[in-house]
């Protein structure tokens, strides 16, 4: 598996797992299992995905060393306030089986308090229970000037819904000014029809003799993006790792890039926000 090398001089894989949804433990542990066997390294977890026991398990029994793997978590806002963040990490610590976690992050701006949880994560650097942190869904030059003016330690990633129906063009921009990894959520855009069945990718793949998802992840990987897939297809997990057999041409490339709409397909952080997470805890 091909890496990027991040800000800190660590170097993550250029595609991971996604697990998110993958609720049943069984499939869970299968799932991950089996996508660390065919070749991804780079496991993206969360608590609230109530899967960290699953894939704690799956860990503990892969024939691989720890230090092959690439595990990130996230810090989400009911932990921004009152020092939960180092409560949060400790116990993904023990459900994940692992004495120290590569990656956390920080999930959004929207809600007060995320400043004192990235202080809180630059203190969870300093213990050694984290290598490197980063944030999701860091939208704006603001939130992100914001951030790098009050971080001790640089954050290495933003993660943000992108594929080629929202390119981010505007955020990955300052991402490059800041030496900041744009690292994309949902980089199939959740499996939507709309984007899978849209002619020009279509006649781009008939053209390469692959498939979409492979088209657009291969996308992805010439835009320099780290892409975090979830499925529980062993086909199409062995497919998406296997996209080294062509490369998009120039014309390929601006006709996806042609395809930018702004278009979202996760609006989960808009949800939260109004209702201020009044209902998380």
């Amino acid at each position: 598996m091909e890496t990027v090398l991040l800000n800190n001089h660590m170097e993550i894989p250029i595609q991971g797992i996604g697990t998110k949804g993958l609720d049943d433990p069984d499939i869970c542990e299968q799932v991950v299992l089996h996508s660390v066997m065919a070749g991804n390294r780079l496991i993206d977890t969360s608590p609230t995905f109530h899967n960290q026991d699953s894939i704690g398990l799956a860990i503990s029994e892969m024939p691989i060393s720890r230090s092959e793997l690439f595990i990130t978590s996230k810090i989400y806002p009911f932990c921004y306030k009152n020092n939960r963040v180092k409560r949060n990490i400790e116990r993904s610590l023990k459900k994940l089986r692992t004495d120290y976690l590569d990656m956390v992050l920080i999930e959004t701006p929207i809600v007060n308090g995320w400043q004192g949880a990235w202080k809180q994560l630059e203190g969870a650097v300093e213990e050694g229970l984290v290598k490197s942190i980063g944030v999701c869904n860091f939208l704006t030059r603001r939130s992100i000037d914001e951030l790098c003016s009050l971080a001790n330690i640089r954050p290495v990633v933003d993660q943000v819904e992108c594929h080629p129906f929202l390119q981010q063009k505007h955020i990955q921009k300052k991402l490059n000014e800041e030496n900041i990894q744009l690292e994309a959520r949902y980089p199939l855009g959740r499996g939507n029809p709309l984007l899978l069945n849209n002619d020009v990718l279509m006649n781009i793949a008939t053209s390469h003799h692959t498939t979409v998802q492979q088209i657009i992840l291969k996308w992805h990987y010439q835009m320099g993006h780290i892409s975090v897939v979830k499925s529980t297809n062993p086909d199409h997990i062995q497919r998406n790792l296997h996209i080294d057999h062509f490369s998009l041409t120039p014309a390929d490339m601006l006709q996806i890039e042609a395809l930018d709409a702004s278009r979202k397909f996760y609006r989960a952080p808009e949800i939260l926000q109004k209702l201020g997470y009044s209902l998380v805890r």
